[in-house]
């Protein structure tokens, strides 16, 4: 099976992709969306405090971390397919990266991970301005973390056909 891990920073369009991937036959896990496979940590403690429902402040958010159960997330690609794509952004992800095949960076323009971010109705993370600021500024950082990782970008201020079209073609590339 190749595995491609799909990055981003919030709102560049990782849940989309995912369902438009779903769509089209493929497995597909999205760490912000399977129950029970990732947690808030504490970053001094290890104290789990809930998952994507939980209330989320300035505070909170420096204070933990966005953790997958890696062994959770083996059990879910543990299938015969001959792609499998898992979507997210984690705080522990360095950990099981050298696992995946290839890299995928979603990337758009502030502005529209910003305007995608306040119409979303699925998901408050970022609504908050402070942690919509905190968005902003991981997001200039994280794309060089990623590409000095290997990470293929993909711009993601196209249409969502021509999104999903360029991470199929990279995938099978």
């Amino acid at each position: 099976m190749k595995k491609i891990y799909i990055t981003g920073v919030s709102g560049t369009g990782k849940t989309t992709i995912a369902h438009e991937l779903e769509k089209r036959g493929y497995l597909v896990v999205s760490i912000d969306e399977v129950s029970g496979l990732c947690s808030w940590t504490h970053q001094e403690t290890g104290e789990k405090h809930g998952g994507k429902d939980t209330p989320l402040t300035k505070e909170f958010v420096d204070a933990h971390d966005w953790i997958v159960d890696i062994e959770h997330l083996n059990k879910l690609l543990d299938k015969d397919v001959e792609v499998a794509f898992v979507l997210g952004m984690a705080g522990n992800q360095n950990e099981f990266l050298p696992s995946f095949d290839k890299i995928l960076l979603l990337e758009c323009n502030p502005e529209t991970f910003s305007a995608r971010i306040d119409a979303r109705t699925d998901n408050d993370f970022g609504k908050d301005p402070q942690i919509k600021a905190q968005i902003l500024n991981r997001y200039k950082t994280y794309g060089e973390e990623m590409r000095s990782r290997g990470a293929i970008v993909v711009n993601t201020d196209r249409p969502i056909d021509a999104v999903v079209k360029d991470v199929i073609a990279q995938a099978n590339a």
